[in-house]
């Protein structure tokens, strides 16, 4: 069914039919296909590997219903979206959210965006079995294998590894959004029961498996989430549930090289076939695997997306996206689940306005 989507800025929209194209990629919100080649760290990034890790575990909600932020009121709500950043050497700072993004909260969120556009998603066809690509798993598990990870889209997704305070590994999925933006769930950069912020990031796109790591490990330099993740939490997840968005910012714009996902926020959002391609702990180390399905409209909210797309421990951060012919739009980040659904977090407009506020 036809979905209306408003992209991130009204310019990016007027100059689809004005600029080339390699000036387009350098918008927030708009796919790059990238040159394929392979940066490498000047700092050794690419020589790192992935080490034993435990695959983090998708967060247990009970209250979904109750987990919007917009009861507390706009000036609360313009307070949780400051941008909070720890950098590599331990320095936190807060960002306040920027006029446009108060604007949008003030005008409730509602307001569809400028140069509304139509979405027709279908299957993503690319990467077939041969060549390719727990929701908790509902009923028959029919998660693709991804095979050709350095091929793009594939190349753009990757496996994100980080040490909690305590000193433990844990993994995450995560996808390049821009040249050195990598978004994935703030539960993967900030953990309530272990002491805070993780350190240690190390994203490694593409990867096939821990013996096939085509590109090597890129260093974090800042990593992101919104002040209402922290403030918020009273010791339940669905307290923060719709504020569970992370930004990992690279020392290197690996993304000129491999390419990276667009992202968006769709008006009036229908029915649409979702993908969501991760790293999914019940498989084998480090492979990466693509699962499908249909989203209803019923069970698309304002701050986040029920579905069932085959998602365990390891999805966390996936990009949940769709494909409209041409480009993938991620619209969510995979966090949650509960005996009925999967969730991903959903790419409102503040949401989106947000992420455009640290995209580099």
């Amino acid at each position: 069914m036809k979905a209306q989507i408003a992209w991130a800025a009204a310019a990016a929209f007027v100059l689809t039919t004005a600029l080339p194209p390699q000036v387009l990629a350098q918008e927030p919100g708009q796919a790059r296909v990238g040159t394929g080649a392979a940066q490498r760290s000047t700092e050794g990034g690419g020589s790192l590997r992935p080490r034993a890790a435990a695959p983090a575990a998708l967060k247990t909600v009970k209250g979904v219903s109750r987990a919007s932020p917009r009861a507390a009121g706009p000036e609360a709500l313009v307070k949780g979206l400051s941008a909070v950043s720890r950098s590599r050497e331990g320095k936190q700072t807060v960002t306040p959210p920027s006029e446009a993004l108060r604007r949008i909260v003030e005008e409730g969120d509602a307001a569809p965006g400028d140069g509304a556009k139509t979405l027709k998603p279908r299957a993503d066809g690319a990467g077939a079995p041969e060549e390719e690509a727990t929701r908790h798993v509902f009923g028959r598990d029919d998660r693709v294998q991804i095979n050709g990870t350095t091929n793009y889209p594939f190349s753009a997704i990757g496996y994100l590894e980080a040490k909690t305070a305590s000193g433990t590994w844990f993994t995450c999925s995560a996808a390049l959004i821009g040249p050195r933006t990598v978004l994935t769930a703030a539960q993967c950069l900030f953990n309530h029961d272990d002491g805070g912020w993780m350190d240690e990031f190390v994203f490694y796109p593409g990867m096939k498996s821990f013996d096939e790591v085509p590109y090597g490990g890129y260093p974090y330099d800042t990593v992101t989430v919104q002040q209402a993740y922290i403030d918020d939490y009273l010791g339940a997840y669905d307290d923060v549930l719709t504020r569970d968005l992370g930004v990992v910012t690279l020392q290197e714009p690996v993304g000129d090289d491999l390419g990276w996902l667009g992202y968006g926020h769709y008006d009036g959002l229908g029915d649409f076939s979702g993908h969501l391609v991760a790293y999914p702990g019940d498989k084998p180390n480090g492979t990466m695997w693509r699962a499908s399905c249909d989203v209803l409209a019923e069970d698309v909210d304002h701050d986040w997306l029920a579905h069932d797309c085959d998602a365990t421990v390891g999805t966390s951060g996936g990009a949940f996206y769709a494909f409209d012919g041409s480009d993938r739009i991620v619209l969510g980040v995979q966090v949650a689940e509960d005996d009925t659904a999967n969730y991903a977090v959903r790419l409102n407009r503040a949401n989106v306005e947000w992420i455009d506020g640290l995209w580099q």
